[in-house]
């Protein structure tokens, strides 16, 4: 038996029921618990025939409307970008701005926090999740992590540092048009504190990593590890936070900043698979987030042999409601107020699903 403790608990719920003639019927529930901080995902033995009504299928027409209504006009298009969006101080980014191929990076107008940068593309109005191509991701990407050092470097206070995505109007987003932000600054978000506080309890008792624990156990199981490449490791949560959500972990690597040129080619390319098949699936909105552990000097390693951090770089991908005329929020009192999910496709079969796919490249 392994460190990490895979929980679940099974109940059962019966009543009279209109799809069974109105004959007695019973439901079975699973709640399975994060291995790390606890939280809940639910499924149940009925609850898959429901997907398609509460995350729907994308109506692409309706979002290319959307797309060709909002170029006019829009402030990260090459017409404007360049004249109305901030600039850095030279002494954070020199010029005020990082290019990199086709992204570009400059301050949110509305920042959040100490840092709050935005990374897009001027030339790229919409994308369809399946049009974010390895080599666009790895621009992107590549420009958020060159940013994420620099800012480190000027705001020596900073504690966090994320790299988030809001796609589309389902996910949170103000804009169609496509775009990073590098989030991080003094006040660290609960859940980013929650997942370092849990990391590092696990170091204490067990003298390893549990980053490194968890994709060595998952890679042994192999019922939700999909493949790895350049030292990244790519997962199904076995309790996931939101809809297909799959993860990539990077365990040698304790910041955002000290990714790799390889590594970062690594996520793109997993992330650009993960959200072809969001489309392939009817899907179009999702975020994710690609964090790491504490900074400013607190980090630590794991205690163990390998030198491990106690919380290493960590990407999670989930997908949203899909964009169509009447979509409907996918986040209700189970998530926002009970800190609980729902499990449409098991992660053993999102794996399965996904492991060809990866295993190709």
């Amino acid at each position: 038996m392994g460190l990490i403790r895979f929980e679940r608990s099974v109940e059962k719920a019966g009543f009279f029921s209109p799809l069974a003639g109105m004959e007695y019927a019973e439901q079975t529930i699973e709640v399975r618990r994060d291995p790390l901080t606890g939280a809940t995902a639910v499924s149940s033995s009925e609850l898959s025939t429901k997907e398609e009504m509460f995350f729907g299928k994308t109506d692409w027409d309706h979002a290319n409307d959307l797309a060709t209504r909002s170029r006019q006009g829009c402030f990260f298009c090459p017409e404007k970008v360049f004249d109305v969006t901030p600039m850095y101080p030279d002494e954070v980014v020199e010029g005020g701005r990082i290019s990199r191929g086709r992204a570009l990076v400059f301050p949110n107008l509305f920042p959040l926090a100490a840092i709050h940068a935005v990374v897009t593309y001027p030339e790229k109005h919409s994308l369809r999740p399946s049009e974010f191509a390895p080599d666009l991701l790895e621009e992107g990407l590549g420009a958020a992590v060159d940013f994420a050092g620099r800012a480190e470097r000027a705001y020596p206070a900073t504690r966090h540092l994320q790299v988030c995505c809001n796609h589309m109007l389902p996910a949170g987003a103000s804009m169609v048009h496509p775009h990073f932000q590098v989030f991080g600054g003094e006040a660290v978000p609960a859940l980013v504190q929650t997942a370092w506080s849990c990391s590092a309890a696990f170091a204490r008792e067990h003298r390893a990593s549990y980053w490194r624990t968890l994709t060595d156990e998952e890679k042994a199981s192999g019922e939700r590890f999909i493949g790895e490449q350049a030292g990244c490791v790519w997962l199904a949560p076995y309790a996931p936070i939101g809809n297909r959500e799959v993860m990539a972990v990077v365990p040698g690597a304790a910041r955002v900043s000290a990714l790799g040129a390889e590594q970062v080619t690594a996520l793109a390319a997993g992330l650009s698979r993960v959200l072809a098949w969001y489309e392939d699936v009817g899907l179009s909105a999702f975020n994710f987030t690609l964090h790491g552990g504490p900074l400013g000097g607190a980090a630590g390693v794991a205690g163990d042999a390998s030198g491990d951090p106690i919380h290493p770089v960590v990407l999670r991908i989930i997908a949203r409601s899909a964009f169509k005329p009447d979509f409907r929020t996918d986040d209700y009192f189970l998530q926002k107020q009970l800190g609980g999910e729902l499990i449409f496709e098991t992660p053993e079969a999102i794996a399965a699903t996904l492991r060809e796919g990866f295993a190709g490249g």
